[in-house]
């Protein structure tokens, strides 16, 4: 038997003991008696270790390498932040210097 062929058994069979918990619960919060459930579901088999096929492995590697191409180095994080103050800093002196023309000017056509 397959790999994939018994582990598909065996998620199979989780879904029927899940589906016959929520049954008995369903059945215990309503007040009913626990409801026949039908037959038990077969022994779970034991778990699998799964080795990764071809295609995953290359899957993954092909994901690394997009995040590899969009990694950015530790220390440009730091030039951010200095291009970040430096650019507020002219922003406000930029406010501050059209507050002063402003006020000139409204002073000045007052006369």
């Amino acid at each position: 038997m397959s790999d994939r062929l018994t582990d598909l058994q065996r998620q199979r069979a989780l879904a029927h003991e899940q589906v016959a918990w929520f049954d008995r619960e369903i059945a215990r919060e309503s007040g009913q008696a626990a409801a026949a459930t039908g037959p038990a579901p077969a022994a779970v088999p034991a778990a699998v270790p799964m080795r990764p096929a071809a295609s995953d492995q290359a899957a993954a590697r092909a994901a690394e390498e997009i995040i590899a191409q969009y990694e950015r180095p530790a220390g440009s994080a730091v030039s951010d932040v200095k291009r970040g103050c430096y650019l507020y800093f002219a922003a406000a002196l930029g406010a501050v210097v059209l507050l002063a023309v402003t006020a000139y000017l409204a002073y000045t056509h007052r006369r």
